[in-house]
């Protein structure tokens, strides 16, 4: 009998607005995944940069102070498979790179600090493997995803496997908070003027949402433990459900008490009782743009969904394939919105990965930038719904614009740019959509509009003529062998006329080959 492998350690910091969690776990698969050591540490970056803009010498002293103690508990486990990543408060302040060069000379730690889109996406992440594990996804049930940040707020719909909307939104518990100062907080206005404040960032969502019934609001952030202690319920509850009558009456009964009654009441420090009205505020007004009759407070948080990820990964487990065919629902629901083509899209979709995998010996990119071009075919198009002239920088423009969970805003500047260069265009340093990426990207973004440019020319005349497509790389030649159904003269002059950026970027010649007899072209 072989020998069972001893379980892989990975630990995640996270250095967020109101503390800083080490997490510790070991696993050999995703079922096995357990956690061995968790601590956290409270932390007022938050503060900081929402009041000033900046994080101080001194907390960024006591920061690396803290990071080099978290840094020998790593040792102690013998953990050399890590991540440490930073957040909103970090992500805003003026002076991020000079804390995240600080932390790198002073202890050792390379710290990445994520965006907004990552930020939601591995909070997602861990609360739906939590609602899976549960088994409470039902067939036909709308699940409303909401994240609650210290700076940020980020809605996605999930129905049957699918993301029907997803919006991020730049306001959370402790930005709402550090908005008012404190005399504008003891006001007796100040609830009114709070619930206006909330309602009038979110409006615009419940139009989106009205299209579904919610079965459960699902939600995340610091602030959940406040809110169940609150109700006293088990802080330690892997998936507490309150249902609105429940949490309407702790409404009430927060609204018509002060700080001092707040703290009293419920046992709360100063800084607790400070956020518990907008906390409260903020999930009555997620509440009144929704039809949900219950809220899951699950168990699960970003240092979670950033193991998750990393395990499921690592033991190539089904989560990511289930993951990535959501964000490409999202993608297809965003086509949708702009009332993209859709048989259209899919031929560029198909083609454009038949071509990825029949030039992997030459262009050397990872699988992950199959995921960027299948994407970037997708939505190609989506342009056509502002202006059909120059329709290629509106796709642009709209992909940037679009919340995508599942890429860093970095990866979605790659599909937007693969977009914009989809049929004509030399990608240069003189458009400033190329002009913003790096080297690598540049390449990478040239690459991939090679390959969706040869898709797009086949189906020129969206009228799907190819029946079949069969593609191999023979020598200094992309043989490229259709089966038209119809006269194929449009799709083999385009292909022609394509064929010179393609050659030019990855040094082989296409050849369009007719199946049913002859060759196209060049």
């Amino acid at each position: 009998m072989a020998k069972k492998s001893a379980p892989k350690l990975f630990a995640i910091i996270h250095i967020g607005s109101e503390q800083v969690t080490l997490q510790i776990s070991e696993y050999s698969s995703l079922g096995d995944l357990r956690v061995i050591e968790k601590t956290s540490r409270e932390v007022f970056l938050g503060e900081e940069t929402f009041k000033t803009g900046r994080i101080s010498f001194t907390t960024s002293g006591q920061l690396c102070a803290l990071l080099r103690g978290y840094k020998r508990l790593l040792s102690e486990y013998g953990v050399r498979d890590y991540r440490v990543i930073a957040t909103t408060a970090l992500r805003e302040a003026e002076n991020q790179h000079y804390v995240v060069d600080q932390v790198r000379t002073r202890t050792g730690f390379e710290l990445e600090v994520v965006d907004m889109l990552q930020e939601i996406y591995f909070k997602y992440v861990a609360l739906y493997h939590t609602i899976r594990k549960h088994q409470v996804e039902r067939p036909g049930e709308a699940l409303l995803f909401v994240d609650i940040s210290s700076g940020g707020l980020g809605f996605t719909l999930l129905k049957d496997g699918v993301i029907h909307y997803q919006q991020n939104v730049h306001i959370g518990a402790l930005r709402i908070k550090e908005s008012f100062d404190k005399n504008q907080r003891d006001s007796i206005h100040f609830h009114q003027a709070l619930s206006e404040y909330i309602f009038s960032s979110i409006e615009s969502v419940k139009s989106e949402l009205a299209h579904h019934k919610i079965k459960y609001i699902v939600t995340s952030g610091n602030e959940n433990h406040l809110l169940l202690q609150m109700l006293g319920r088990a802080a330690n509850d892997a998936l507490a459900v309150v249902g609105r009558d429940e949490f309407h009456a702790l409404y009430e009964k927060v609204s018509g008490l002060n700080l001092p009654q707040l703290m009293k009441t419920f046992r709360l420090g100063e800084n607790k009782a400070e956020m518990a009205l907008p906390t409260i505020v903020l999930y009555n007004q997620i509440l009144s743009i929704t039809n949900a009759p219950e809220i899951i407070f699950p168990d699960a948080q970003l240092v979670d969904g950033v193991t998750l990820l990393h395990a499921a990964e690592k033991t190539e487990d089904p989560l990511i394939a289930v993951l990535d065919e959501q964000i490409l629902s999202l993608a297809r629901n965003l086509g949708d919105k702009y009332r993209y083509e859709i048989a259209h899209s899919s031929a560029v979709e198909t083609l454009s990965l038949k071509l990825f995998d029949a030039m992997v010996p030459l262009h050397g990119l990872p699988s992950r930038d199959r995921f960027l071009l299948q994407v970037a075919a997708i939505l190609h198009d989506i342009g056509k719904y502002v202006n059909l002239r120059r329709h290629y920088f509106y796709s642009y423009r709209l992909i940037l614009s679009s919340d995508i969970i599942g890429f860093t805003e970095r990866e979605k500047e790659v599909i937007a740019n693969i977009a914009h260069y989809h049929s004509k265009g030399t990608p240069s340093d003189a458009d400033g959509n190329f002009a913003r990426l790096n080297r690598e990207e540049k390449v990478k973004v040239a690459k991939l509009s090679s390959l969706i440019r040869l898709a797009d020319s086949i189906d020129r005349s969206h009228k799907q003529k190819c029946a079949d497509c069969v593609i191999r790389l023979q020598g200094d030649t992309l043989e490229v062998a259709v089966t038209p159904l119809d006269n194929f003269s449009l799709e083999q002059w385009t292909f022609e006329d394509k064929a010179d950026f393609f050659e030019h970027v990855n040094g082989v010649r296409p050849v369009l080959i007719n199946q049913a007899g002859g060759s196209y072209g060049i």
